[in-house]
């Protein structure tokens, strides 16, 4: 699938402020603009295989993002950012499902939903959520990953995944009552090791007992420290 070439180098930010990436950063913004996504998995499944999961991401993929995220100023730049987001998204979940399954403890990673049913996702497609869920199954950490709507969901995949650690991830409109959520959790499963992600969880009044990750490396590193 891909785009018009006319006046597709006004649709988002100049590649002048690409003049300094990688080559891989630089085909990966081409692919973008063209919205062809066989060759957006082809880039990403190689800098995977050449560097590992983590520089790809860090290295890439990132850049790419936030480079495309400047330019959202027309529909139709809009359209190749959600084509991109929606590959990503894609190339993200097969690999976690295609991953082995890993030894060790048991991780539930599990966005937390808002309160208020109807508030809009920051981030609707999760990449950095679902980033973290494929880092933790390339790395052959047991991990199960849950998307509730609602705390009761929650609250059942906690149930149904028996896990021995849980990461909450937080996005930045995740607004909830940490207090109860944390003790209807611990009355789910007990002997539970708890820690925390997402961008949102820094304003969070978090007890000093759940750890917060850092960035992608630190974070995979410190949940399978504790499994």
């Amino acid at each position: 699938m891909n785009g018009t070439k006319t006046g597709s180098s006004n649709l988002l930010p100049s590649f002048s402020g690409l003049a300094d990436a990688e080559a891989a950063v630089r085909n990966l913004s081409g692919a973008l603009l063209a919205r062809d996504v066989v060759t957006i998995r082809r880039i990403v499944v190689r800098a995977v295989a050449e560097r590992g999961f983590s520089s790809m991401w860090t290295r890439v993929v990132t850049p790419v993002l936030e480079w495309a995220d400047e330019g959202r100023n027309s529909d139709a730049a809009a359209a190749s950012v959600r084509v991109f987001a929606e590959c990503v998204a894609g190339i993200l979940s097969t690999m976690t499902l295609d991953a082995p399954i890993g030894g060790g403890g048991r991780v539930l990673l599990v966005q937390v939903p808002a309160d208020t049913p109807d508030a809009l996702p920051a981030d609707p497609y999760g990449l950095e959520f679902r980033a973290l869920g494929a880092a933790l199954a390339t790395a052959s950490v047991d991990t199960r990953i849950a998307l509730p709507l609602c705390r009761s969901a929650l609250l059942a995949a906690v149930t149904n995944a028996e896990p021995d650690v849980i990461v909450l991830w937080w996005p930045p409109a995740a607004a909830c009552d940490v207090a109860s959520l944390l003790r209807a959790i611990r009355r789910r499963r007990t002997g539970l090791t708890m820690l925390a992600g997402g961008p949102g969880c820094r304003t969070q009044p978090l007890p000093r007992t759940i750890t917060v990750l850092g960035a992608l490396d630190a974070a995979v590193a410190a949940v399978a420290a504790v499994t």
